[in-house]
């Protein structure tokens, strides 16, 4: 009578593959991710492109000039005017897609409450639709004596991007905390946004990274969606010619001014339950943004890049503004 003898692996033969495996997944996993990030830089050096597109439409049209980037000191609306952070990023997204993201109206002040004003001088709403909510203005429930105008406004916007392509987030729906009781763009002074941020949107563009997630406090309709950070936006001033890391102060010397985005650094992480619980590097060091951007293939004297131009900014993987994982429409 014959016996079978049963093959099997060893306990050494099942170590050393199971080694074997723990050293692969260790080197191929960093590789993957590494590969991940890559492809999102790409990703978002792409929304740049589409967003640089639309920034020279805008500028063909406008004397050729890009959407200042400054940020609003006083709402000219008249009486009850207050200080507001209504800043670079914000500007950005309102001349490419207006703050209700159905296009830009020529007659924009660039004001946060998205007012024009009427042949007689009274202001009018040019935003009167909710970004939020998307709603129909064909279905619109106010006063019909509104609706003419309303007609009127919409023929008069202009997208100059695609706002399909393009993810616009009222500051409000990022944050967990009341935007409006936060502190404003300036460094010398800590003002009060514009309060009623139902009302006042403060919209931006989001960047492909998608590191926030909408609150439900504003924005129920999509409350739990991914969201990303805030592209930031700094227009070149023409008449300045340096890149001064030690003048950042009153009076900014320099092309660029870092105080332009300053409202949205100054809010800090919107995934922490309180401001600045994690502060944004260039928040903490303002000077950040200029040896960020400075121009290293010219060493006769500092110049940053694009400085006939603009500078965006994502915050990259981390989320934080200053780190090294930021992504700028520029390569050195």
């Amino acid at each position: 009578m014959s016996t079978q003898t049963k093959k099997a692996f060893t306990i050494v033969e099942l170590l050393t593959v199971m080694s074997i495996v723990v050293i692969l997944m260790g080197i191929l996993v960093p590789a993957m991710n590494r590969v991940r990030r890559y492809a999102k830089i790409v990703t978002q050096k792409g929304q740049f492109h589409e967003i640089s597109k639309g920034l020279e439409l805008y500028h063909n049209e406008h004397q050729d000039t890009y959407p200042d980037s400054g940020p609003v000191s006083q709402d000219t609306a008249g009486a009850g005017a207050v200080t507001v952070g209504y800043c670079g990023a914000m500007k950005m997204c309102e001349a490419l897609m207006g703050q209700d993201g159905m296009g830009f109206h020529p007659s924009s002040r660039f004001t946060a409450d998205g007012t024009g004003l009427e042949p007689n001088g009274a202001t009018i709403d040019l935003y009167p639709f909710d970004l939020c909510a998307s709603i129909d203005p064909s279905v619109y429930s106010g006063p019909a004596a509104t609706k003419p105008w309303l007609a009127t406004n919409l023929q008069a916007r202009i997208k100059y991007v695609d706002v399909e392509n393009f993810k616009a987030n009222r500051l409000q729906d990022l944050y967990k905390w009341n935007v409006s009781g936060g502190v404003s763009y300036s460094a010398y002074d800590n003002l009060p946004f514009k309060d009623a941020p139902d009302t006042f949107p403060n919209s931006t563009i989001g960047d492909v990274f998608q590191r926030a997630t909408i609150q439900t406090a504003w924005c129920s309709q999509r409350a739990g969606q991914k969201a990303g950070m805030p592209v930031l936006y700094y227009k070149a001033d023409p008449s300045k010619q340096v890149h001064d890391v030690n003048t950042i102060w009153v009076p900014n010397p320099n092309v660029y001014n870092f105080d332009d985005n300053y409202a949205i650094t100054m809010l800090g992480c919107p995934w922490e339950s309180l401001m600045n619980v994690n502060p944004h590097p260039m928040y903490l060091d303002p000077k950040l943004f200029y040896k960020n951007t400075i121009n290293t293939k010219i060493t006769a004297t500092p110049k940053p890049h694009n400085e006939d131009g603009y500078i965006l900014i994502s915050a990259g993987w981390d989320g934080l503004y200053g780190t090294k994982d930021d992504v700028f429409n520029f390569t050195e």
